[in-house]
Parts: C-alpha cells; sequence; structure tokens
C-alpha cells in the first residue's frame, strides 16, 4: 500500500537524527558504507526508521557527509514488519533520492 500521507520530518537535522536512531539502535540497516563503483571512497547508507516511516540516505566521503531524510513511500506492511528486508518501493524512493544528492553534492565528495 503506497504512503500518500506521511508528515513530513520535523524540522530537526537529518544528520542528528539518524545519529540518535544508531545510537539508541532505532533503525534498519538496509545499506551500509556500500561503495560507489567508480568512486570506491565514497560510501551510500541507508537506513529505515520504523517508528516514524522514514528513510535516511547518507552519502560520505571521508569526513564530507550528507544526510537526509524521505517518508517511505509505503503504510503496509508496517516497516518493523518487513522481515525480508527492503521494499523494492522503498529501494527506488531511496536510490532516487540518493541519485538527486548525487547532483547536488558531488562537487563536496569527489576528491581532487
Amino acid at each position: 500500500m503506497k504512503n500518500e500521507n506521511t508528515p513530513s520530518s520535523p524540522n530537526t537535522n537529518a544528520a542528528d537524527r539518524l545519529a540518535a536512531l544508531l545510537a539508541a539502535d532505532a533503525c534498519v540497516p538496509y545499506i551500509v558504507d556500500s561503495p560507489d563503483k567508480e568512486y570506491r571512497y565514497i560510501a551510500l547508507s541507508v537506513y529505515g526508521a520504523p517508528k516514524t516511516n522514514e528513510l535516511f540516505i547518507r552519502l560520505a566521503s571521508g569526513d564530507v557527509s550528507f544526510v537526509e531524510a524521505i517518508p517511505s513511500p509505503l503504510i503496509y506492511p508496517f516497516m518493523a514488519d518487513r522481515i525480508f528486508g527492503m521494499d523494492t518501493m522503498d529501494q527506488e524512493a531511496a536510490i532516487t533520492h540518493a541519485l538527486a544528492m548525487w547532483e547536488q553534492h558531488k562537487g563536496a565528495l569527489i576528491k581532487p
């Protein structure tokens, strides 16, 4: 079932929110530090936050990191009940958003 009415995220920094979720072991690690095919030092991570039904996307390159949160496109099955990993609709949303983040931040992520 598609999520058409997920409220937008609180106006808190997504990186801080993700750090708190990771510290509390309150998120689902879907993709962790997957290296880019061309720039092996750039990594993609995607985490699910079951309580808020959000996906956190992180692009990192050394000390440089960009984190953004988007609502999951699904409201059912509940994220905590997705025992077989990331749903394909979540994956598509996360990768699409990661590509947009890449276009916006690639200048800061690519080492000279």
